[in-house]
């Protein structure tokens, strides 16, 4: 960008420092995707696994002129077939008054170095059905809606049931 151009939009790791913006993205967020907020507990959970070392995974805040607008979250995963780790993209997200000026594009940019710097095979991320904008954002990049596959998810819930081996085949979840 240029000296008299817009301001440089800055991508950096969270750190201790930045934990209460990124709550308030996350919170941001939430509302914006019509979930919950994570509580107290949760809220807990995702500071420790981002500052652990090694990080559960990876969050970074985009800012501009020192003001955080928007964050990502990451994780690695692996593929058998590639023999490579996949750059998970779990959330990106820029507060509603700060969309259409080119900070996810930047964030997403960011990322997609990332997985290279990190030799990802690939890099994936799911996107709900009625969020158009994000659907156009990626295909503008050239990503390739999935067809053959399908999202299937398990709740907490359902993993202690089937932990404590009290599912049987032909049971419905709700039973």
């Amino acid at each position: 960008m240029s000296r008299d151009g817009p301001p440089a939009i800055e991508i950096r790791p969270v750190v201790r420092d930045d934990v209460e913006i990124f709550l308030a993205l996350i919170d941001a967020h939430a509302d914006f995707e019509r979930m919950e907020r994570p509580g107290p507990e949760a809220r807990k959970r995702l500071i420790e696994d981002a500052l652990r070392s090694p990080p559960r995974y990876r969050a970074y805040l985009a800012s501009i002129d020192g003001e955080d607008v928007g964050y990502a979250f990451t994780y690695e995963a692996y593929s058998s077939f590639l023999a490579r780790p996949t750059l998970f993209l779990e959330d990106i997200f820029v507060f509603s008054e700060y969309r259409g000026h080119g900070f996810g594009g930047v964030m997403f940019d960011y990322l997609v170095r990332e997985a290279v710097r990190l030799g990802c095979g690939r890099m994936e991320w799911m996107v709900q059905d009625w969020n158009e904008g994000a659907i156009r954002f990626y295909e503008r990049r050239g990503a390739i809606q999935l067809s053959e596959w399908h999202a299937y998810r398990i709740d907490q819930e359902q993993l202690e049931r089937l932990a404590a081996g009290e599912y049987r085949p032909g049971q419905s979840r709700m039973e």
